[in-house]
């Protein structure tokens, strides 16, 4: 019974300079080696077989299970399970056959002859994962287990000495973990933008040093899975008297040799590895720092294929066809980088950003200047399986472009993301203009505000478009729903009531029908409070029925206030404040306030006339008792100046504002309105010297 195999090579020392038999070994495994771009999802692979092999050593692992069609194979006509399949029975015949252990290694190189390096190690570790994940969780179970018992039956696995193949089973577990790790140093080196890095003959000669390793890790891989699936095998056919014999101790002496083998090898590869990758990131680190500022670019192709492209040419999907996409589509745009966590953003504030985005009513005359990319990034180093889900879900749902891959995102633009763009939790939608520099560290705030109308989404717009507006019904209503914003653009008179006392808002809803019936021309929205619960929300939903102003359009116009506080607050911040900076400001902290401090309030206005009135507390039911009053100063005043022309319901502070009307002749008696307090103004007779009269001395 052969343990160990015929081995013709013994495993030598891992050092610098490579043997005369490592140099065999890597030119016999270079002859095997026909890649033409065979490619799989390396890193979702590795974790899927890493779950089982950890899982199958220590049963307190957890386990994060994905399907194999959620790991993508490139270039090949065969299904990754297939080749995993073929890959398992062949392990398994080439565990039977009477040619040596380097022979039997050398034809299984040659079935994943088209695959690269990474691909190689991951599949055969795969393979062999089932079976070896399946022998150990018979003999896991089959004790308590009436199935897993006739299972360990047939498979002759009920040895009655466990005991003694305890030295066996820990010597092939420290030998998987080696492989494993060994692996995984080459999945990162093949992941590694080398092309950054060779730039000399002396990098060259360095990386022919590298690579050289990597082939005979690739080797010792693949036939320390052929010496563990031949100890697997011989288990099995194992006699009782045989497990108390020389035969174990030999085969986990020769198990433990071939681990230490691995064990050094790996150190050499990972210091290599290692030293690469820093220099990688610190290189690649200064050359997105310098092109993000640059704005002699030409155009973003640069940067952008530093960001995503560095190990695929198509790094993008299109949700709407499913379609692989290349940067080359992002040409001469305005990009806008969605960088959230894989669960995207808070519900509302998703549906708002579609709305301002995708279904605006303006967005068609711009759509093809600017493109928004997501690009998802997982709270730690490796994506769970939630997150896998949620990512999955998401970017086949949204209508934006999307990071085909995350998980893969080079270390050094993550770097970037969270310590130059300050991504934490929140979300950024950060800004590249059409040559690819950094035009806006975070436009969310404007693009939920104006949507497609704050194009260029850049900083220098967002003050410009502040100093543009006045605080008014147009500007809180605006992007919650498009009913309203052509209603409002209209200039319908509007009313916003907010309130958290459902029984309050139905007396006002009671007063306002009576108003109406009388044949007040007004639209009500009831916009209840930040925190109104489901029923009180159902309940608005009802009473607002004539405005179709949902549940979700509740919330959109509480997070389109916080919005619009944020955005004066942060251009506060950056020392770009505009004119108007403190009255838009105190407005809508005036209203977030009102609302925290559980107090009823209604704003009246219009857009004809860019003037409101707010009303809190009792002043507003104040108004309807003074509706007589009120009534009366309609028809010169407009509504909201008639409102606030009633000083009980106003409360206003007086007001000593001054204007000036010329006298011209058979002037009769007229009404002046105050600009600031729009209440009727006195009437004050000034007599000036006129310098054309020269009989009149001054």
């Amino acid at each position: 019974m052969e343990l160990s195999g015929n081995d013709s090579f013994t495993p030598q020392s891992s050092s610098t300079e490579l043997s005369i038999e490592q140099e065999i070994i890597i030119n016999k495994t270079l002859l095997t080696h026909e890649s033409d771009g065979h490619r799989v999802d390396c890193k979702i692979l590795f974790q899927a077989m890493e779950n089982v092999m950890l899982y199958a050593s220590n049963s307190n692992n957890t386990v994060d299970v994905r399907t194999l069609d959620s790991i993508e194979s490139f270039a090949t006509k065969e299904t990754l399970e297939h080749c995993i399949y073929k890959l398992s029975r062949a392990i398994l015949w080439e565990c039977h056959n009477t040619i040596d252990m380097h022979a039997r290694t050398l034809l299984l190189l040659e079935m994943l002859g088209k695959y690269r390096w990474d691909a190689k190690v991951v599949l055969i570790l795969t393979a062999f994962a089932i079976s070896y994940g399946e022998f150990l969780l018979v003999l896991e179970v089959y004790s308590p287990n009436s199935l897993a018992a006739s299972l360990a039956l047939l498979k002759n696995l009920c040895w009655k000495n466990f005991e003694a193949l305890r030295p066996q089973f820990k010597a092939m577990d420290m030998l998987i973990k080696e492989m494993v790790e060994l692996a995984k140093c080459v999945v990162r080196f093949e992941g590694l933008p080398l092309q950054l890095v060779l730039v000399d003959d002396h990098d060259c000669t360095l990386m022919a040093a590298a690579k050289s390793k990597i082939y005979l890790a690739t080797y010792w891989i693949f036939r320390s899975t052929l010496t563990s699936a031949s100890q697997i095998t011989d288990l099995i056919a194992m006699k009782q008297e045989q497990v108390n014999s020389n035969i174990t101790v030999n085969a986990a002496w020769g198990l433990s040799s071939l681990a230490l083998m691995l064990s050094r090898l790996l150190g050499c590869l990972r210091m290599q590895v290692d030293a690469y990758q820093e220099r990688i990131e610190q290189k690649l680190y200064k050359k997105l720092m310098v092109l993000v500022k640059d704005q002699t670019k030409a155009d973003n192709q640069e940067l952008l294929q530093l960001f995503f492209s560095l190990n695929d040419d198509l790094p993008l999907k299109d949700s709407s066809s499913q379609a692989k996409v290349g940067i080359s589509t992002l040409k001469d745009k305005v990009v806008m980088l969605l960088v959230s966590k894989p669960d995207l953003l808070p519900i509302e504030q998703t549906l708002l950003l579609l709305q301002q985005t995708h279904e605006h009513l303006h967005n068609n005359h711009i759509e093809q200047d600017y493109e928004i990319v997501w690009v998802p990034i997982s709270s730690s180093e490796t994506w769970t399986l939630e997150e896998h889900i949620s990512f999955n879900y998401l970017s086949n749902s949204l209508p934006w472009l999307s990071i085909r891959q995350p998980w893969l995102l080079n270390s050094t633009v993550v770097r970037i993301i969270r310590e130059e763009w300050k991504f934490e939790e929140r979300p950024l939608l950060v800004v590249l203009d059409s040559h690819g520099s950094v035009s806006n560290y975070n436009a969310i705030n404007m693009v939920l505000i104006w949507g497609p109308k704050a194009f260029p989404f850049s900083g220098s717009k967002e003050k410009q478009l502040w100093e543009e507006e006045n605080w008014n019904v147009k500007l809180m209503l605006d992007g919650t729903d498009h009913f309203l914003t052509k209603m409002v653009e209209g200039g319908q008179n509007i009313c916003i009531c907010g309130s958290g006392n459902l029984d309050w808002i139905r007396e006002f809803e009671s007063r306002i029908k009576k108003l109406k019936a009388a044949g007040l021309q007004l639209q009500v929205i009831y916009v209840g409070s930040r925190n109104s619960t489901e029923s009180m929300q159902t309940a608005l939903a009802d009473i607002n029925k004539d405005s179709s102003f949902t549940p979700i359009k509740f919330r959109f116009f509480w997070l389109r206030l916080e919005k619009i506080k944020d955005s004066i607050l942060q251009a506060g911040q950056s020392q770009t404040s505009f004119a108007n900076y403190e009255t838009l400001l105190n407005q809508v902290s005036e209203l977030l306030d009102t609302d925290d401090q559980h107090t009823n309030w209604a704003v009246f206005g219009s857009v004809s006339s860019k003037d409101f009135v707010m009303l809190k507390g009792n002043k507003v039911m104040e108004f309807f008792d003074r509706v007589p009053d009120w009534a009366n100063k309609v028809g010169t005043l407009g509504s909201v100046g008639a409102i606030k022309s009633i000083e009980e319901v106003n409360g206003a502070v007086t007001c000593d504002h001054t204007t000036m009307v010329p006298y011209d002749e058979g002037m009769s008696q007229g009404t002046v309105v105050c600009d600031k307090c729009k209440r009727v103004m006195s009437a004050y007779i000034v007599y000036k010297c006129d310098p054309s009269r020269t009989n009149v001395e001054c």
